[in-house]
């Protein structure tokens, strides 16, 4: 019967691991508050390096996407996404021509 109880214990501290381990990006990136995505300057849009899109349906239970630039990592909302896409399609046709 302890050996039974242990097994069990054992098991379900491996689980806790693996979940905890699996959501533990999820979970550090989680935004508190966000800014407006209109308020972003240009410039900061700019130099973002990656972006991270958050949904109601994941582990932070909010629509937000988080930027990252070199100095800063920020929330806003999904609208941004846009703005990221044209700049992007802007900064492509200036190395074509």
């Amino acid at each position: 019967m302890e050996h039974k109880a242990t097994s069990v214990l054992l098991l379900i501290c491996i689980t806790t691991i693996i979940i905890l381990t699996s959501t533990e990006v999820d979970a550090i990136r989680c935004c508190l508050r966000s800014i407006p995505s209109k308020m972003i300057p240009k410039r900061m849009l700019v130099s973002v390096s990656k972006h991270y899109i958050l949904d109601k349906s994941g582990i932070c239970g909010i629509d937000a996407v988080i930027l990252f630039t070199k100095r800063y990592q920020f929330c806003t909302d999904h609208a941004v996404l846009d703005r990221l896409n044209k700049l992007k399609r802007k900064r492509s046709r200036g190395k074509a021509e």
